[in-house]
């Protein structure tokens, strides 16, 4: 049975999704420096060529919950915070990547559907977000959350202060020993190198007054422990009066079997690398090979960027790169509906759950099913000049059962997020999978992988959506404008995944430039006020690490895409609109055929 509209019911749907599937277990495994993680999506770090171990779903677990402490990022690809943060999260990894026989600092890429399972049972609801697992750590939930500043040594102390913290409840003997050597005057010589493993043939002792850089110190010389072991002493140790040292922090560098010291100065920047001369001058002095202390770097890598044009010098050319594609559309609500909402375990309920639904409701009634190819204002003359977008037709069946099913779920105000999850999968498979997500980004595709991609297809989205509602609404009087863009508001404030770029943008809707009547009043303001909200975006982040240096943050649309549109170097707000419905309302079809030629 259908029903007048044409879509199946609810129990005609239920009857063809008893089918069980029987999920696929496959043999976990431990990530190495090496991985290369199972996935499709690009990662922001190069497996192999950085001190930053990766995870994924098959190898989580059995990594994490090992006998090592870990520092995990778990970020998304797409998410334009993840890809800000990327550089301070790697400078601190390079910073701290001698301290790895006691904590591992790793990733996952959350974005990637082969991974979603291992980031929900982590709690994962924004992005990025960095948990440390301790040692002792068999389950997510004893993972600590730490914050994301924009600074390596921030991150760094605050590792270190947890790595200290953890010692000195646990004193694993394996570790180094972080708390300050204790000395009498009955200790001896022999007793100072407790701890020191019994290969190391010298030892560094720092001596500070207070509790300042000697962890850091001690974790920074793990990896030489074959031949030198590290201490820390306080000021007021009797070791401070005996060795006359008057400045602190300072280091001392002694040899098993020789009680003065071979080395001591003042702690800096270059002192690791003073200890080392030092060892290897007595070594080669006492006719011994000297060892390798040093850790050997690995080379870096560049990722390949497609030639830039100049769109000053070739308008044309560029013109060609701006268009609003099914692909992209299609790729992005699929994310933002299954991945997004379905991210934290536990059930959809109050604002969620009503945002869900609205979301649903917009989309199910004016996602776009049409392209026109002719100016927008003699659209209603001119039917046959517009083309169905198959897929989209499909997608929209898909958002109106999905409607119907939260709609039924209303008396109650809530749904499991797994029920939802299980759902949305078998109707897309009932409607022949209308979501393309093994094809790649269109209009949205970057200049190289760490660019636009997903939050470039939401943006797409958005506008479409209030374009199409607007041309779908064109003949009711009784329209409410604000309607479309409350919806959008409400899932970008329930859902997005990236907790800086969806605070920034509720900022922008409620305080910076307010949502509200006095701004949106008639039916076409619906259209002009995203416009004008995303051109703010656009000014913010122009110049910005994340910025595509091809599609770089202009106010949109440039001369080179609307010539008309500006005009004494102002915005024509009657040309603006009628941009929009032209740039919004003619939409690239899905290339079914590119796929399949993928598939082979």
């Amino acid at each position: 049975m259908r029903s007048p509209h044409g879509t199946m019911s609810i129990t005609t749907i239920s009857c063809l999704l008893l089918v069980t599937v029987l999920p696929t277990t496959v043999e976990a495994v431990q990530s190495t420096f090496n991985y290369v993680p199972i996935g499709q999506n690009p990662t922001l770090y190069t497996p192999g060529f950085e001190p930053i171990m990766h995870l994924d779903q098959m190898t989580f677990n059995d990594t994490v919950f090992s006998d090592r402490a870990f520092l995990v990022e778990f970020y998304a690809d797409w998410c334009g915070h993840c890809r800000a943060f990327a550089p301070y999260f790697r400078q601190f990894a390079n910073m701290v990547r001698d301290w790895y026989p006691v904590v591992t600092v790793a990733v996952i890429n959350c974005a990637d559907s082969f991974n979603q399972a291992a980031c929900r049972e982590n709690g994962v609801t924004y992005f990025p977000m960095m948990k440390y697992f301790p040692r002792t750590a068999t389950t997510a939930t004893q993972g600590k959350l730490f914050e994301t500043p924009h600074s390596a040594e921030q991150i760094r102390d605050t590792l270190l202060r947890t790595v200290s913290n953890e010692y000195m409840f646990n004193r694993y003997p394996d570790w180094p020993n972080l708390g300050h050597i204790a000395v009498d005057s009955r200790t001896t010589y022999g007793q100072l190198w407790d701890g020191v493993p019994p290969k190391a043939n010298y030892m560094a002792i720092l001596f500070e007054e207070y509790d300042g850089v000697g962890a850091q110190f001690v974790m920074d010389l793990i990896s030489r422990n074959h031949i030198l072991g590290a201490r820390r002493a306080l000021s007021n140790s009797p070791l401070v009066q005996m060795l006359n040292i008057r400045n602190f922090p300072t280091v001392a560098l002694f040899r098993r079997d020789h009680q003065q010291a071979l080395y001591m100065q003042r702690y800096t920047n270059q002192t690791v690398k003073e200890i080392d001369d030092a060892i290897t001058g007595d070594m080669k002095q006492g006719g011994r090979q000297a060892p390798i202390l040093t850790t050997t770097y690995a080379p870096t890598t560049t990722t390949t960027q497609t030639p830039l044009i100049d769109c000053h010098s070739y308008p044309d050319r560029c013109r060609d790169m701006y268009y609003v594609s099914e692909t992209d559309m299609l790729k992005a609500m699929r994310m933002a509906l299954l991945d997004e909402v379905t991210r934290v375990p536990g059930s959809i309920r109050g604002d969620n759950f009503t945002n869900l639904h609205e979301f649903m409701t917009l989309l199910s009634n004016h996602f776009p099913v049409l392209s026109f190819q002719n100016d927008i204002r003699r659209m209603r003359a001119k039917r046959t000049t517009s083309v169905i977008l198959r897929n989209s037709e499909r997608a929209r069946l898909v958002f109106t059962h999905m409607r119907e099913f939260l709609e039924g779920r209303k008396s109650v105000g809530s749904v499991s997020a797994d029920e939802y999850r299980r759902q949305f999968e078998s109707v897309e498979r009932v409607y022949a999978s209308p979501f393309p997500v093994n094809s790649t980004w269109q209009h949205c595709k970057g200049s190289s992988p760490q660019y636009r991609g997903y939050t470039c297809g939401l943006w797409t989205t958005f506008h479409a959506l209030t374009v199409h509602t607007y041309i779908d609404t064109i003949k009711d009087d009784f329209v409410n404008p604000m309607k479309p863009l409350s919806t959008i508001q409400g899932w970008v404030k329930s859902f997005f995944g990236c907790e800086h770029c969806r605070n920034h943008f509720m900022h922008m809707t409620t305080t910076l430039f307010p949502l509200n009547e006095r701004r949106v009043r008639h039916p076409h303001d619906m259209m002009t006020y995203l416009w004008r909200a995303h051109n703010i975006v656009n000014n913010r982040l122009h110049g910005d690490t994340t910025e595509d240096p091809q599609f770089t943050k202009m106010q949109f649309p440039a001369p080179f895409l609307c010539p008309t549109c500006h005009s004494g170097g102002q915005f024509s707000r009657r040309q603006i609109r009628n941009f929009l419905l032209r740039y919004y309302g003619s939409i690239k079809p899905h290339n079914r055929l590119a796929d399949q030629r993928l598939a082979l």
